[in-house]
């Protein structure tokens, strides 16, 4: 009994390790993109995006995002939103998704933001990440999982049926091919 305990444990160690290194890896994936600047302004000059849209990434992307954010909850998520759906340069949805994880990452009642917003619309707060689930970007794909399972396990809002098996069988196919 004391070897199968002391294989477990190591076999628990190595699954943690695996984990971790992957964890990491799109954390400092995550670290790189934070260090790019994006051009909002160029986006709003060629009517990419609106300038409220605008005003708001702006501020979302400045020093006083806490205040922004918690003064203007509904513009926030409908500009993130919008982002994710009218922008199409992997590099801006890159960002966008870790702007949108580390709000989340900061505050767990933030997805109620998101949540609330996409209820009072009658739209789904899961569409625009499923739909990254099928982009060629990895770390686009890694983001949106991340942030779905963020907003299913901290939010208040069940996922409909369709949309969780949807993004369970996505993720059975992802650990299926990576094996």
């Amino acid at each position: 009994m004391t070897e199968n305990m002391a294989d477990l444990m190591v076999s628990l160690h190595d699954d943690k390790i695996d984990m971790i290194a992957a964890t990491s890896v799109l954390q400092q994936q995550a670290g790189d993109i934070r260090q790019t600047k994006i051009n909002w302004q160029s986006y709003m000059q060629s009517q990419m995006i609106s300038s409220e849209d605008y005003n708001c990434v702006s501020a979302l992307d400045g020093d006083k995002k806490n205040s922004y954010l918690q003064q203007n909850q509904a513009q926030s998520a409908k500009t993130l939103l919008n982002l994710l759906s009218h922008v199409s340069k992997d590099q801006t949805i890159q960002y966008i998704l870790v702007m949108i994880d580390d709000l989340l990452q900061e505050d767990r009642t933030r997805v109620e933001i998101f949540h609330d917003y996409a209820t009072k619309r009658k739209e789904s707060v899961w569409g625009p990440f499923l739909n990254l689930l099928n982009r060629q970007d990895g770390f686009i794909v890694n983001m949106s999982s991340r942030i779905l399972a963020k907003l299913a396990c901290w939010g208040h809002e069940q996922m409909p049926k369709s949309d969780l098996n949807f993004y369970l069988q996505w993720l059975k196919d992802q650990l299926t091919v990576n094996v």
